[in-house]
């Protein structure tokens, strides 16, 4: 099974209907997929690694209670009595052969069809809103097969159900697996990873709050199961839910013998997909002990995994190598030079390559090395000037990554090391932000467990960090939620400004409408407001300013603010869509509106501080604005040690340290480190003092990194 396999080729949704259409397996499997291909166009990365979105098997008939006890009375088997979930084809006491189209999970497909809404409608019969279940239940599963109105009017149907029986947890799980086939049949990649993300939550909390549930641990364990885990990484999740079950099972069985086998080869599955071969190897040995049909051999081998006495076993040679507990002293140098690549030093950039490099061929097994090597990898492609190695490189690194944390996924150092690596790539096209957000959560679950494992500060970074990713996938509510909570902490004064800016408050004081382009004061007051909210990530705010100023061009297409706070507005839209082409074309256009409003006032502060922050921002490899924004912040230096009030001191500091920082993207070090002295002799208390140290290498030898960030 490999890591993305296309979801609709899984038995569970295809072969319960291969009957009444004449297809086969494969051909109907590859007829869906083609459907949905057309219904959706994928970008090139996505070409690599298509979006999974779950399709959710049932979960597992349970056996009524009053007939298990009347056939134990009659002195009967309860085994006997069970209706097998799935068809083992033991029936009259043959076995099929195979490829006589006998596949694992066709009777469960159908007979939980039948059986599951039954059992719903049987336990609710006495609810007003037992039929409405019911019938959500029905159309979800037509859903799962892939039908996306079904999949529209079951979420509708669950959506009220929340409302008439709020304490429902089956129907609060089976809204959040329909939420997630929404995110599967959305055009969006956004709303993709959007809709994928909030169905997860609602199933998380559900669980939490009925963690003995089989029905909805089934539910959820597939919906990870399905997910690609190099988007999501909930596979993890899968492990636990099908462990929870297979235990289950195995104390006291209250489901067929055969969806206990299906259980533990998918169980083995989610290991291998782990890199974790010897439970993998485990679950399976027991699959094979506890299966009586021959299906689950060929299934197994198709997997490469060699059966002892049944399947020619061969030895990989691989074994788990235990950590060295001294490796960072090891790696030391290096991880100073990757924390200086991180600031933009391209230089340290390349050091820092070559540095893992070395320690990953001197240290091929050990995780940490590697999660470094794969980090400085991406960083050192993010310096390239090939167009291609930009985006092929992070890519390859993205899954070494994932191998070093599935190697040791309880070490927080990993975590936090692809966490922030997912969250720097640009979500437009990389697609990760899903899992920095599943890293972060991780990692501040960690943190509520045991206070000891990182600094509170760096708990504090998490949260806002956060808050910051879900809204990236307008996941406001969730947003918002995270904000509140790190608020409610009391945190330090910085991450208070943070939320600040990033519009922890209201985005409008008032009614655009009630706006004009002729009260100019107020209307660009305004502008310049949400503007700045844009500029602070806020992507709300980027979409308000837009239309804002937009409007005031339009009015008065000679005013050189307006064109010029409308060409920086459209960039900033730009960089908060989903779809590449607006980035690069938003950024263009942008910039030529600035362009044209400072060839009419080139010594206005303002415009050339605007124009300066958009060429410094754009990758070099693509727009080649790095000496564009050199010149422009030279002038704006001029002009703040000509007259102190034109711009904040503050700010004057940041324009000389974004200026050593530009002039040593284009490879001027030594004007870059006079810049930088002038900045440490003007203010040797402010933030930029440390940071320069590190730049400049005055840095503290001893200071240990406190975070991986």
């Amino acid at each position: 099974m490999t890591e993305f396999q296309p979801v609709l080729s899984q038995p569970y949704l295809i072969e319960a209907t291969a009957k009444i259409t004449g297809h086969s397996q494969k051909e109907q499997a590859h007829e869906r997929r083609l459907e949905l291909n057309k219904a959706v166009p994928k970008t090139a990365l996505e070409e690599e690694y298509p979006l999974e979105v779950p399709l959710c098997v049932q979960p597992p008939e349970q056996p009524d209670k009053k007939a298990v006890e009347e056939t134990e009375e009659a002195g009967g088997s309860k085994k006997e009595e069970e209706k097998p979930v799935l068809d083992t084809g033991e029936d009259n006491g043959e076995q099929p052969e195979m490829g006589e189209g006998c596949v694992v999970g066709e009777k469960m497909a159908s007979d939980t069809k039948d059986s599951l809404p039954a059992q719903i409608a049987h336990g609710y019969a006495g609810e007003p809103w037992g039929e409405l279940f019911t019938q959500a239940v029905n159309l979800h599963k037509l859903g799962v097969e892939g039908d996306q109105d079904a999949v529209k009017e079951a979420h509708k149907l669950l959506e009220k159900l929340r409302s008439l029986a709020p304490k429902n947890t089956l129907a609060e799980a089976y809204y959040g697996s329909a939420t997630s086939l929404l995110g599967r049949d959305a055009a969006n990649p956004t709303e993709r990873f959007n809709k994928a993300i909030r169905g997860l939550k609602i199933l998380d909390s559900v669980v939490a709050r009925e963690p003995e549930s089989i029905e909805i641990r089934t539910l959820r364990a597939y919906v990870c199961y399905r997910l690609p885990e190099n988007f999501f990484h909930r596979t993890g999740t899968a492990v636990e839910d099908l462990s929870y079950l297979a235990a289950r099972y195995e104390g006291d069985p209250s489901f067929s013998q055969d969806f206990y086998c299906q259980v533990l080869f998918d169980l083995g599955a989610s290991y291998k997909r782990l890199s974790q071969d010897q439970e993998a190897e485990s679950t399976w040995q027991k699959l094979l002990s506890s299966a009586k049909d021959p299906k689950y051999i060929e299934l197994l081998r198709a997997e490469g995994f060699h059966a002892a006495g049944l399947i020619p076993a061969q030895d990989t040679g691989q074994k788990t190598k235990p950590q060295d507990g001294k490796i960072e002293k090891k790696l030391a140098e290096g991880i100073k030079l990757r924390d200086l690549a991180l600031k933009g030093d391209t230089e340290a950039s390349r050091k820092a390559f070559s540095f893992f490099k070395k320690a990953m061929a001197a240290n091929p097994d050990e995780p940490l090395a590697r999660a470094y090597y794969a980090d400085c990898m991406s960083l050192a492609a993010r310096d390239s000037a090939d167009p291609g190695e930009m985006f092929s490189t992070p890519i390859k690194a993205s899954k070494i990554m994932d191998s070093a944390v599935n190697s040791s996924p309880g070490d927080v150092r990993i975590r936090m090391i692809r966490a922030y690596h997912c969250f720097r790539l640009p979500e437009a096209f990389f697609r990760r932000t899903a899992p920095a957000i599943a890293d972060f959560e991780h990692l501040i679950q960690m943190h509520e467990k045991d206070q000891s494992v990182f600094p509170t500060e760096t708990y504090w970074q998490l949260l806002y960090d956060l808050s910051v990713a879900y809204q990236r996938l307008r996941l406001e509510e969730e947003a918002l939620s995270t904000r509140k909570k790190l608020l409610s902490l009391n945190p330090d004064s910085k991450f208070k400004a943070l939320i600040d800016e990033n519009g922890g408050h209201e985005l409008v004081r008032g009614p655009l409408e009630q706006l004009s382009p002729d009260n100019r004061e107020a209307f660009y007051q305004e502008g310049f407001r949400l503007h700045d909210l844009g500029v602070a990530g806020n992507p709300a705010a980027s979409k308000m300013a837009l239309d804002l100023w937009q409007k005031a061009y339009e009015a008065n297409p000679g005013d050189t603010v307006a064109r010029a706070y409308y060409g920086s507005s459209m960039a900033l839209a730009g960089r908060d869509s989903a779809e590449p082409n607006a980035i690069f074309g938003n950024a263009i256009k942008g910039l030529v509106h600035l362009n044209r409003a400072i060839s009419r006032d080139r010594n206005n502060p303002r415009i050339r501080l605007l124009r300066a922050y958009l060429a410094y921002s754009l990758p070099e490899v693509f727009f080649h604005q790095t000496k564009r924004a050199i010149k422009d912040f030279r002038f704006l230096k001029m002009v703040c040690e000509q007259e102190d009030s034109v711009f904040p001191r503050e700010l004057y500091h940041k324009i000389l340290y974004d200026l050593g920082a530009a002039y040593q993207r284009t490879g001027d070090s030594e004007k870059a480190q006079k810049v930088w002295g002038k900045l440490m002799k003007d203010s040797p208390d402010s933030k930029y003092k440390a940071l320069l140290q590190e730049r400049m290498g005055a840095g503290d030898e001893d200071q240990p990194e406190e975070n991986n960030k």
